[in-house]
């Protein structure tokens, strides 16, 4: 029997792939007419996360199990000749040695071919977007320039690893740019394109974006709320963390003050950034694209940057003391939160790192 074609997109994080995924959930019917099999998500917004973490030999827990599970006899059982499963937590998985070898063993004892698929992006954005992120999700609470600092001698900031994963298991990797040009216009058709549809317009939501940036005010409130808890904050589970960004971005949007543009870059930190991943960018742009990053990201590594975190800059007076009062009313809310016990349950699916991708390298 001939393997058919598993389109694995592995984000990774901030790149567009809440867009994607919410397309894909909304356009599973209209795609299997096509023969493109996209397989049930557990969540609202169309990630697979749980499906890959059951691929990857992952613990996900008895409430998620039975759809994983339906989900995974789809994947023996459909008549469609292509796949696409997406979860920025592979990023993640897959860096684990041990993971990401359960994990394309159990692509192959399905019958599937996997086809990786990656958008990177100029890493000083990457990380002021992901580091937003984070922070309005309460996973994280440290200040921006000391996290952008030691960024560049993570392992997940270098894309060669990718370049390393599809040799070790002998993958083709399809690599599109996440530049300015693709924000501005939409990355949901240039996935499409990517895995062999060149039209979105068939299709419901092509060019909806979701999930955007919050801004300078939402970050320092979610931090400081964060900060106050202490000890405690860096062992939030995956459920209070979840209600407590809902419970943020329900008390922001009442009180009128929700904002967005976060920046935390200045114009020399990411230089500096650049310059520190230059040796691994170009390597990877040369050999994935046939140019050096620089040319492949010119806009992005042109751009000049103003910071506007209140930890860099302080706010003026009207906006700090609208600033305390958030705090102060969002610390209750927050108390009260993590008073359920519902919420406190300790499993590895219930774990922020796991549920991120980030799990023990072994």
């Amino acid at each position: 029997m001939q393997k058919r074609v598993c389109y694995i997109h592995v984000g990774p994080h901030k790149t567009g792939t809440t867009s994607i995924q919410w397309f894909l959930q909304e356009n599973r019917a209209g795609l299997l007419k096509h023969g493109y099999f996209v397989p049930e998500s557990e969540t609202k917004r169309g990630a697979h996360h749980a499906l890959a973490e059951k691929l990857a030999g992952m613990e996900v827990g008895e409430h998620r199990e039975p759809l994983v599970a339906k989900s995974i006899r789809a994947l023996g059982e459909t008549r469609a000749e292509t796949i696409v499963i997406s979860s920025e937590a592979l990023e993640g998985i897959l860096q684990s040695r041990k993971h990401a070898q359960v994990f394309f063993s159990r692509i192959a004892e399905l019958n599937l071919e996997p086809k990786l698929v990656l958008f990177p992006r100029n890493q000083p954005q990457w990380i002021n977007s992901s580091y937003s992120f984070s922070v309005k999700s309460f996973r994280r609470s440290d200040p921006f320039q000391s996290s952008a600092q030691a960024f560049p001698r993570s392992p997940g900031a270098r894309f060669s690893r990718w370049m390393e994963l599809a040799d070790a298991y002998a993958l083709e990797l399809i690599a599109r740019p996440f530049t300015k040009q693709i924000i501005d216009r939409g990355v949901v058709p240039q996935f499409l394109q990517t895995i062999g549809i060149n039209s979105s317009s068939q299709f419901r939501g092509g060019q909806v974006r979701r999930n955007e940036a919050v801004g300078p005010f939402t970050v320092s409130v979610a931090r400081e709320v964060l900060r106050s808890i202490g000890d405690n904050a860096s062992r939030l589970t995956w459920l209070q963390a979840e209600r407590c960004k809902k419970a943020l971005v329900a008390y922001l949007g009442e009180k009128g003050w929700a904002d967005a543009g976060y920046c935390g870059l200045t114009t020399a930190l990411a230089r500096h950034i650049e310059q520190e991943l230059r040796l691994d960018n170009n390597h990877f742009a040369q050999r994935t694209w046939g140019r050096s990053w620089a040319e492949i990201f010119a806009a992005d590594t042109a751009e000049e940057l103003t910071p506007n975190d209140f930890e860099i800059y302080r706010p003026d007076w009207f906006t700090a003391r609208r600033l305390r009062r958030a705090i102060r009313e969002m610390k209750v809310i927050v108390h009260d939160i993590l008073l359920d016990r519902t919420l406190a349950v300790e499993a590895p699916w219930n774990d922020v790192r796991q549920r991120s991708g980030l799990v023990v390298k072994k």
